[in-house]
C-alpha cells in the first residue's frame, strides 16, 4: 500500500506539472522538461553507482530543489531538477515494485490514479504558488511512503541488470523502426496536455477554462476501466494490426481543428478516442521488450513528445496539431515498413 501511495502521489505532482507547464513555463524550459522527465532515465546506472539505495531519496531531494527555484523564478535549472528527480524516482520506484507481485499490477493503476486526482485540482485551482506548494508536500509526502516501504521489505542491495540498460543493436533496422513508433508514441501520449491547452489558450487570451482538469481526469477513468479489456482485444490481433491504433490516433490528431477543442463537447468526445488509443499502445511495449528495445523506444518517446511541445508552443494550433499529426503519420509508415522488411529478413535468414 506504501508503495501505491507513494507512486500515486509523485504521478499527481507530475501531471499536475504538465499540464500547468504550458502557464508556467515558456516554450524552451517546456520542451526540456517534457524531453527530460522520460529520457533522463538514462542517466539511473551513472547515480546509481554513486548512491546506491539512496538513489531514490537522493531524486526526490533533486525535485524538491527544482520545485523550490520555480517557486523563486529560477525557470531553467529548477526545469533540469525537477524532471531529472522525477525521471529517476519515477524509474526506481518501478524498478523496486517490480520485486513484488501486488507492486507490478499496481503500477499502472496508481499512475492513473494520479493522474485523475491532478485533473481535480486543477479543476479547483489554477494558482502556481499553491500548485507548487502544493507540489512540495507531495514529493515529502511520496517520499515518505516509499520509506515505509522500503523498511517494510527490508532490501538489503539492489543491482540494476546491464540489460535494462542496453543499447545493443541500435543501428539495426528494427531499432530505427522501435525509435520512430516511440517518437509517434511520444505525440500522442503528451496531447492531451499539450495540444488540447494550446487550442484553448490561444482561443481564451491565455487561460485554461476550469473544466479542462475534467479532460485530464477523463483520459484517467477511461484508462483505469478499459485498459485490461482492450488489451486483451489487441492481444489477438497480427502484429501488424497491433500498429493501427496509433496510425488512427496520428489521424485525429491531424484534425484537431475539426473537434472545436475550445468547447467541452469536442474537447470530451477528442480525449476520449485518444484514451482508447492510448489503451491500445500500451501493447507496444510488449513488443518492444521482446525485441529487448524497449530502452530505445522510451527515450524516443522523449524526444516526440518534446517536438510536439516546441511545435505547438512555436506555431498557432490551427495549424501545428496538423503538421505534427502529419509528419509523425508519414514516420509511422516509414518505421512500419522498416519494422516488417526486417521481420521478413529474419524469416529467410531461419529458413
Amino acid at each position: 500500500m506504501n508503495i501505491f501511495i507513494s507512486r500515486a502521489v509523485s504521478a499527481l505532482c507530475l501531471f499536475l506539472i504538465l499540464a500547468e507547464a504550458n502557464l508556467w513555463l515558456n516554450g524552451i524550459d517546456n520542451t526540456i522538461f517534457v524531453l527530460g522527465y522520460r529520457l533522463f532515465i538514462i542517466v539511473t546506472p551513472i547515480l546509481f553507482a554513486i548512491f546506491r539505495n539512496r538513489l531514490t531519496f537522493f531524486a526526490f531531494v533533486l525535485a524538491e530543489v527544482g520545485l523550490f527555484l520555480w517557486i523563486m523564478h529560477i525557470d531553467l535549472i529548477g526545469t533540469v531538477l525537477i524532471s531529472l528527480g522525477l525521471a529517476v524516482s519515477g524509474y526506481m520506484i518501478k524498478y523496486y515494485v517490480a520485486s513484488t507481485k501486488k507492486g507490478v499490477s499496481g503500477n499502472k493503476i496508481a499512475l492513473n490514479v494520479g493522474s485523475l486526482l491532478s485533473g481535480l485540482l486543477i479543476f479547483i485551482t489554477q494558482n502556481r504558488l499553491i500548485m507548487l506548494l502544493a507540489c512540495m508536500v507531495l514529493i515529502v509526502t511520496s517520499s515518505m511512503s516509499f520509506l515505509l516501504f522500503y523498511k517494510a521489505n527490508k532490501f538489503k542491495d539492489l543491482s540494476i541488470k546491464k540489460s535494462h540498460f542496453s543499447y545493443v543493436g541500435i543501428v539495426s533496422k528494427r531499432a530505427i523502426a522501435w525509435c520512430i513508433v516511440g517518437f509517434v508514441s511520444g505525440v500522442k501520449l503528451i496531447a492531451i496536455v499539450s495540444i488540447l491547452p494550446q487550442f484553448m489558450l490561444q482561443a481564451l487570451n491565455g487561460k485554461l477554462p476550469a473544466w479542462y482538469g475534467l479532460m485530464l481526469s477523463l483520459n484517467c477513468l477511461v484508462i483505469i476501466i478499459l485498459q485490461v479489456p482492450i488489451i486483451r482485444v489487441v492481444s489477438r490481433l497480427e502484429t501488424i494490426k497491433v500498429f493501427v491504433p496509433l496510425a488512427i490516433g496520428m489521424l485525429i490528431i491531424m484534425l484537431s481543428y475539426f473537434f472545436d477543442l475550445n468547447s467541452f463537447l469536442g474537447a470530451f468526445i477528442w480525449t476520449f478516442f485518444l484514451s482508447i488509443i492510448e489503451c491500445a499502445i500500451t501493447y507496444l511495449d510488449k513488443l518492444a521488450r521482446e525485441d529487448d528495445l524497449l530502452l530505445v523506444k522510451e527515450a524516443a518517446v522523449g524526444i516526440g513528445s518534446a517536438v510536439t511541445v516546441c511545435v505547438v508552443r512555436s506555431v498557432s494550433s490551427n495549424y501545428s496539431a496538423f503538421l505534427v499529426g502529419l509528419i509523425s503519420l508519414a514516420l509511422l509508415l516509414v518505421g512500419m515498413t522498416l519494422f516488417f522488411s526486417d521481420q521478413k529478413e529474419s524469416v529467410i535468414n531461419a529458413r
